[in-house]
């Protein structure tokens, strides 16, 4: 199977790890600070159901507000003052902060994941792509780092905009084409049939999921998300050649799931970005993923048994389970996004890159191990891909 390029991976620091214990405690003290009365009460119970039963440790935020509860000092969730025209300076919190003031803050971190994710580069890559669903600032992050280190008329600039938790992959199989293209175009006309280019797209992946949690909501579907998601972001380099401990992409497929428009929707709205999840997307998935991964892999002279690794989307504890299930796959093969749940919860778009960079970086895991991907989102999408460690 000749690749279609080959990708490095990065999982890019920034922000403060907190144990779920201590979130989850955040959330109950400012629910309990704000709202009172029996629909309050029932989800500061639930809060404390999902804290017991969670698989997530850990998880990532960006917004200092969570890590302390110095009501007056926060930034995103500080309560309202009588100048307001609705509450005293002693009230608690009341509604969610503006669209506007959680979009600040996104590009603000972007804008410095992006300057120390590319510090060391001497040269631009050929194109710079920013994938992301949780934040919009035009220009964003990728147009104001070419400009501030002269690259604007050296690199392409695109965006992956709102595809949600599997973004990666389709973003991965655009560099990918756009990759081997570039390269192409390098290679002088009447050069010997073998002669290969080089090119090398670069992609940001910035998420910042706690940007849209809302302290006040009773809401049970939105408790759960918060208990949930978490920040991250990744960085990946696609190139037309092999690099040392990059992965060969040797594949890609996706599919609209039928009937399935409305099972998970993910709008702006006047406080923040809303979610819905249906009920029934465990099943759903359970009932589509076998024929997606058997055709990818079918078209590619495998099968299930062929593979070693699976990079299922850490979505949350049922959908890894619903997908092992579903494909039949040990507790082993699996292991990685399970890992990257425990650590660090589902970070949307840039997860996945981290369960793969779980996997680049596993010695038990060797040269040539074949790793199918598959993750989903809006749409309802699944989407996955193949690959090959170490080229």
């Amino acid at each position: 199977m000749a690749p279609r390029a080959y990708l490095s991976v990065q999982p890019l620091s920034f922000g403060t790890s907190m144990a779920q214990s201590e979130g989850i405690a955040w959330m109950q003290a400012a629910l309990a600070r704000s709202v009172s009365g029996p629909d309050a009460e029932r989800a500061r119970r639930f809060y404390g159901l999902l804290q017991r039963q969670t698989q997530i440790e850990r998880r990532v935020t960006c917004l200092d507000d969570y890590t302390h509860q110095d009501w007056g000092r926060m930034r995103l969730h500080a309560p309202l003052h009588s100048g307001d025209g609705q509450a005293g300076p002693d009230a608690g919190l009341y509604g969610a902060a503006t669209l506007d003031a959680r979009m600040e803050l996104f590009a603000q971190t972007a804008n410095a994941i992006a300057a120390d994710a590319f510090a060391g580069d001497a040269e631009p890559p050929d194109a710079l792509v920013q994938v992301s669903c949780t934040g919009y600032d035009s220009p964003n992050a990728v147009q104001r780092l070419a400009a501030a280190r002269g690259w604007a008329d050296r690199t392409r600039i695109l965006h992956v905009g709102h595809m949600g938790c599997y973004a990666a992959l389709p973003a991965t199989a655009m560099a990918a084409d756009l990759a081997m293209a570039t390269a192409a175009r390098a290679v002088p006309a009447g050069a010997y049939d073998d002669a290969a280019g080089d090119a090398r797209v670069s992609i940001l992946l910035v998420e910042l999921c706690t940007i849209h949690h809302d302290p006040t909501t009773t809401d049970v579907e939105q408790v759960v998300q918060q208990c949930l998601f978490a920040d991250g972001a990744a960085r990946i380099d696609v190139t037309a050649q092999p690099r040392p401990g990059a992965f060969a992409l040797l594949d890609h497929a996706e599919a609209l799931l039928p009937d399935s428009l409305e099972s998970m929707t993910w709008r702006p709205a006047d406080g923040g970005f809303r979610m819905t999840l249906a009920r029934d997307i465990p099943e759903r998935i359970q009932a589509s993923v076998g024929a997606l991964v058997d055709g990818l892999l079918a078209r590619n002279g495998l099968s299930r048994s062929d593979i070693g690794l699976f990079g299922i989307h850490p979505g949350g504890p049922r959908v890894i389970e619903s997908t092992a299930e579903a494909l039949g796959l040990s507790g082993d093969q699996i292991r990685h996004s399970q890992a990257v749940l425990r650590e660090r919860g589902n970070m949307s778009s840039t997860t996945l890159p981290h369960v793969w960079a779980g996997i680049a970086e596993d010695p038990a895991v060797a040269p040539g191990t074949l790793v199918c991907s598959v993750a989903f989102g809006p749409g309802l999408t699944a989407v996955a891909n193949l690959m090959r460690v170490g080229g």
